[in-house]
């Protein structure tokens, strides 16, 4: 019983310095059972703020080519209100579908019921 007790290496409470096979993989999560819920309304909010927000803007350069730079500046602002976070939400969901590395939908703010 010793000689075989003395050849056996303990594993309880020993590290062998370089992890192990037994725990090489504890960083690595499994892949979800199910696909996450794709917020459609967040979708349809960040592109319609981006269709409206490009829109505002080509119609404030084209006041402000035809009429003073005065009177297109409320149009151009309004036009950079909507367009910078509706590209910026529409960006992070073409990233998302297309299975980029690093973005998910945790990263969408969620409207609340």
């Amino acid at each position: 019983r010793s000689a075989a007790m003395a050849q056996r290496p303990s594993v309880i409470g020993k590290s062998s310095g370089h992890g192990g096979p037994k725990y090489s993989q504890l960083h690595v999560h499994p892949p979800p059972l199910r696909a996450p819920k794709v917020p459609w309304k967040e979708l349809a909010l960040s592109v319609g703020l981006f269709v409206i927000g490009i829109t505002f803007l080509l119609a404030g350069v084209r006041l402000s080519w035809t009429t003073s730079l005065s009177e297109a500046a409320p149009v151009t602002l309004l036009g950079a209100l909507c367009f910078i976070p509706g590209a910026y939400h529409s960006f992070i969901f073409a990233m998302i579908f297309s299975k980029v590395p690093g973005y998910s939908y945790d990263m969408i703010t969620t409207i609340n019921q």
